[in-house]
């Protein structure tokens, strides 16, 4: 796990490219092969080929060269996402009370960045799951403060391994005029509100693919699961995000934050992201193949079954 071993080339994979071992899914990272996610995946891999219909949430252009892999072994395969564009393509209002939120929102935080300028905030959120020690949460919270730039950041009551943490009042001082923290918000809704500017994330598939139709650049702070394979693609193949250390510094923090928020990186980025955000917003339109694909799930899997 330490030596390099995992900055192995992987070129078994159809569909990817200067793809190493570090970018798979940390399941199956396993010197066991007994190993009970191990046989998980291949068990529900086993199970594709009798699949009447497999969806994934994303859109071909996003995904082309694997997706293309995958339509040549299994036909019955449709893209129908990116899912937040898909439901804001709608015109039935009562999906509005649909969420998958695993904490209660804080809508506070939507009126203190109405008080902020445009794309000049960073939004911080690990998601619903990563935990992290307190001296990793202590470098993220200096870099933070040290960038000066105003930041909105989720600080779940279980973040910490361990439990409670405190922030010392030097820090709150610090950030007292630029920075708020919440337990939860309304991400969806924050990553759309016009004054946020870049996203610091673990990349989880939820928050990327949110922050893609959003047309926000992140920097990635991938933790297990998906992540790592997500941070990947964030930033080596579709360019609009940064990968931060596994072993966070403060001094890395700043640098990064402030290279995506006014650097020249950050801009490219930004221009890849509202890139990426028009052709989801293009796929989910009528006529769209995530729209049409969505449409014959319907009508000739789902109704076909009834």
């Amino acid at each position: 796990m330490t030596n390099g071993y995992l900055d192995t080339k992987v070129d078994c994979i159809p569909g990817l490219q200067n793809f190493r071992l570090k970018d798979l899914t940390d399941y199956i990272r396993s010197t066991d092969p007994n190993d009970v996610m191990v046989e998980f995946f291949i068990e529900v891999a086993d199970r594709f080929h009798r699949a009447s219909a497999i969806v994934f949430n994303t859109y071909d252009e996003l995904e082309s060269d694997v997706m293309n892999a995958l339509y040549s072994m299994f036909p019955s395969l449709y893209t129908i996402g990116p899912l937040p564009s898909l439901l804001n393509q709608t015109q039935h209002n009562h999906l509005e009370s649909l969420g998958s939120n695993l904490w209660k929102e804080d809508t506070k935080c939507l009126e203190w960045l109405e008080s902020k300028e445009p794309k000049s905030v960073v939004y911080v959120n690990f998601g619903s799951v990563t935990v992290m020690s307190q001296e990793k949460l202590l470098e993220f919270a200096w870099g933070l403060a040290n960038s000066k730039k105003p930041f909105l950041w989720i600080i779940r009551p279980d973040l910490v391994i361990g439990g409670s943490f405190i922030l010392s009042s030097e820090f709150e001082n610090e950030i007292s005029d630029r920075g708020l923290i919440a337990s939860w918000c309304p991400q969806e809704q924050v990553l759309n509100h016009p004054s946020i500017g870049g996203f610091l994330t673990h990349c989880g598939w939820n928050s990327t693919i949110e922050s893609i139709c959003a047309g926000v650049p992140m920097l990635c702070w991938p933790f297990f699961s998906d992540q790592p394979t997500n941070c990947w693609y964030i930033s080596n193949i579709w360019e609009i995000g940064i990968e931060i250390d596994t072993n966070v510094k403060r001094e890395e923090v700043e640098k990064l934050i402030n290279e995506l928020m006014v650097g020249e990186k950050g801009n490219k980025m930004r221009q890849k992201a509202m890139e990426l955000k028009k052709k989801a917003e293009e796929n989910t339109s009528p006529g769209g193949r995530s729209y049409m694909n969505l449409d014959k799930v319907i009508k000739e899997v789902l109704l076909k079954q009834c």
